[in-house]
């Protein structure tokens, strides 16, 4: 209980997020997502008060004031949720210090460029963590949304309209050149139809030095009763509707003694939601995602069941290197290159390519887009997300707000 006799130290703990816009105020304890917001001027001026640099995250309040209605019920709830406590001034004497955090991101650009004495391309292949390569461009299948899947999620790509491409062998060993050394953890391979690559076979020789990283990304119906399953590899399963059955069991069957299987459910519409967790359930599939796919006509689908309101963005416990991450590079894109069976290399294939890979080393490719950002830092600096309280909790702009349109997929008013 507060004493109008005793005075204390107020102090704020260092896991708790603090967002002041305007008049409005948003504490957020990132160790148990609980969170408080405020419009009472006398609270925003104390939280204020409290992120002063010289105040160190603690200052000193009189008993006769805290006991006031207008702080009290605030101060008590401050404490209630663990984001900071009173302590009587008797008992310490000498002013707590909290050592409250500082954005200081290694990935941060802006802060490598302003060190005279160091080259922003000293050791940049550190930043590549995922590279995803088309190795050509040929597919049987006839995929209604083909383009669509493409552009708004990693997977195979026919490009129909297009003239046939290839990657030549002699390419992919000199891009698996450049990146032997650095710390991709993820390396796609995708078509086209990949087993139709016409250099497949040598897939497994050329690869062998990044076992645990390779994963070969092929529609359902391209596994149908293909023989030369590669047991090191990770198989990404790509599923579109409406579902062929047969191929579909003659891929499973294909797939029976491979271990490393995910399946990749692409839906547009409820039903295919409600068909894919069927196929789930039906044949105990244990690794699986499921990716919402935007085609015009399904709007109200995506303001339902996409877009997000207040609770959707409070619902998991965001740890801080997460909403710093969020303040400084776009956490779906950093780290991440495309390279198309035409050479073209893209930090998002929905931005304009950085280069091709027959006259660009990846290491220029890399540093280019840290510098002009064409995705990699892309975060929530425009209206309406940057009057928002909550714009660093949610997640970073995607491929969505790029193919819909609109910067903000939710339903928070600002």
């Amino acid at each position: 209980m507060i004493s109008v006799d005793k005075n204390y130290w107020l102090y704020i703990a260092p896991h708790v997020y603090c967002n002041i816009k305007k008049t409005r105020v948003l504490l957020y304890n990132t160790k148990n997502g609980m969170s408080i917001e405020s419009e009472d001027q006398i609270v925003l001026a104390l939280l204020q008060s409290l992120h002063e640099r010289k105040n160190l995250g603690a200052i000193y309040c009189e008993g006769k004031m805290l006991v006031k209605n207008s702080y009290k019920e605030f101060i008590l709830q401050f404490c209630s949720k663990e984001m900071g406590n009173l302590i009587d001034v008797k008992q310490v004497p000498e002013k707590p210090i909290q050592m409250m955090p500082i954005l200081n991101l290694q990935n941060d650009i802006d802060r490598l460029k302003n060190i005279n004495d160091r080259d922003p391309g000293e050791e940049i292949m550190q930043y590549l963590h995922e590279l995803s390569i088309y190795l050509h461009t040929d597919c049987k299948q006839c995929c209604y949304y083909c383009d669509d899947y493409f552009k708004q999620n990693l997977c195979c790509y026919k490009n129909e309209d297009k003239q046939y491409k290839i990657l030549g062998v002699e390419v992919i060993e000199s891009v698996l050149s450049q990146i032997q050394y650095g710390v991709v953890g993820k390396l796609n391979l995708l078509g086209g139809d990949l087993f139709n690559y016409p250099h497949y076979n040598r897939l497994t020789s050329l690869l062998m030095g990044f076992r645990g990283q390779v994963h070969l990304w092929n529609h359902y119906a391209n596994f149908a009763n293909h023989k030369f399953i590669i047991p090191d590899f990770i198989y990404n399963v790509i599923v579109s509707f409406p579902l062929n059955e047969d191929l579909w069991n003659c891929c499973l069957i294909s797939l029976s003694r491979q271990e490393l299987v995910k399946f990749h459910f692409y839906i547009t519409q409820e039903d295919e939601y409600d068909q894919s967790k069927w196929l789930v359930e039906q044949y105990n599939i244990s690794k699986y995602s499921i990716h919402p796919v935007y085609v015009k006509t399904n709007h109200v689908f995506f303001e339902e069941y996409i877009f997000l309101d207040k609770e959707d963005i409070l619902a998991p416990i965001i740890p801080f290197s997460q909403i710093f991450a969020h303040q400084k590079l776009n956490t779906h894109f950093f780290g991440s290159l495309t390279i198309l069976a035409n050479g073209n290399i893209y930090a998002n294939v929905n931005r304009d390519a950085l280069g091709n890979i027959y006259n660009d080393k990846l290491l220029d490719i890399i540093n280019k887009e840290l510098l002009v950002n064409t995705a990699w830092r892309i975060c929530r600096d425009n209206p309406p997300c940057s009057d928002c309280l909550y714009r660093y909790l949610c997640p970073s702009p995607s491929n969505y707000e790029i193919i819909i349109g609109k910067s903000n997929l939710c339903h928070v008013k600002v």
